[in-house]
């Protein structure tokens, strides 16, 4: 049997996503994750989030400045750093730098995507993360996902922690409250590069100009 939403079980699942992320969860993003309770619950239990907040001792919290959270922000954005520096060379040499645009602009937003490549059979993004964790993958993807909303070509999430497999990304997108838009998938790097390896790519039109 499950065990109730006690205040106790709650803030561990508030500092779980404070930790990886600095702050704390907005209602939204509660709905989507597997550790909490619905936004719902929490406003018909204790009279909506802030009032929630503020019983779990929040009230005056800033967030992201703990030692422990630098820790763990500085080793995963290291992480993440090198996997982009290496799947962008990956990409140059397969597709040909002309065709690899990096933190590309794709609406009036200005939000970006990682990478944005043109291929002849298609032009495609990718947004690549490393979550430390299967609960900060869950909560990265919550937070990505809004972003591309404009976004019509075909793009992969990328997760390059190694630790987490594509079953386990396959069952998390299929079990999804808000499904991910149809133009998304969820891979991990080595599907990524298996998806890469069908595609074409474009001739080097610097070709002639070189020795």
């Amino acid at each position: 049997m499950r065990s109730p939403w006690t205040p106790e079980r709650i803030k561990e699942g508030f500092e779980q996503f404070r930790i990886e992320h600095g702050r704390l969860p907005t209602a939204p993003e509660i709905d989507e994750l597997s550790y909490l309770p619905s936004s719902r619950l929490i406003q018909l239990k204790f009279g909506g989030l802030e009032k929630l907040r503020t019983l779990l001792g929040y009230e005056h919290s800033h967030f992201g400045k703990g030692d422990f959270r630098s820790i763990i922000a500085n080793r995963v954005g290291k992480r993440g750093r090198k996997v982009e520096l290496a799947l962008q060379s990956i990409l140059v040499d397969r597709f040909g730098e002309v065709f690899v645009h990096t933190e590309k602009i794709f609406d009036p937003s200005k939000n970006r995507v990682d990478f944005y490549v043109y291929a002849p059979e298609g032009n495609f993004g990718i947004d690549v993360f490393y979550p430390s964790t299967f609960r900060s993958m869950q909560v990265n993807i919550v937070i990505k996902a809004p972003k591309y909303q404009h976004f019509r070509e075909p793009l992969y999430f990328v997760v390059a922690n190694k630790n987490l497999g594509q079953s386990e990304l396959n069952a998390y997108a299929k079990s999804k409250i808000r499904p991910l838009a149809e133009n998304i998938s969820l891979v991990t790097i080595d599907t990524l590069f298996l998806r890469l390896e069908g595609k074409k790519a474009y001739p080097n039109p610097l070709k002639k100009y070189q020795g």
